[in-house]
């Protein structure tokens, strides 16, 4: 297991919010960027109408930090009452496969 935590957070937001959650994570997505440990945090719509915020961070203690820092704190409250079902959060941790370095976040 490498130490780079890799998470998937799913947001399903009710249709008559879905303009509202999008522009929060929109303009959360760069404050996210520059704290401790962000590897990257990506925002990403699926053909189901659902955002996907995929982001990765150096070690499980900085993602459990960003988990307590305000910015998800502001997400939390706001999309409270706006969605479909709750966030699904999945983390997860790269197993390397192939020569190519293609499977692996981390590249050498």
């Amino acid at each position: 297991m490498t130490e780079i935590c890799t998470v998937v957070a799913v947001f399903s937001p009710k249709p008559e919010h879905y303009k509202e959650v999008y522009d929060l994570l929109l303009r959360i997505t760069p404050l996210v960027h520059e704290e401790p440990g962000c590897e990257f945090y990506t925002m990403n719509e699926d053909v189901e109408g659902r955002i996907i915020q995929i982001e990765a961070w150096t070690t499980k203690q900085h993602w459990v930090d960003h988990i307590e820092a305000p910015t998800v704190k502001e997400i939390l409250s706001t999309v409270e009452g706006k969605l479909l079902r709750d966030i699904d959060v999945f983390e997860m941790y790269n197993v390397p496969a192939g020569s190519s370095g293609k499977g692996s976040l981390r590249q050498s």
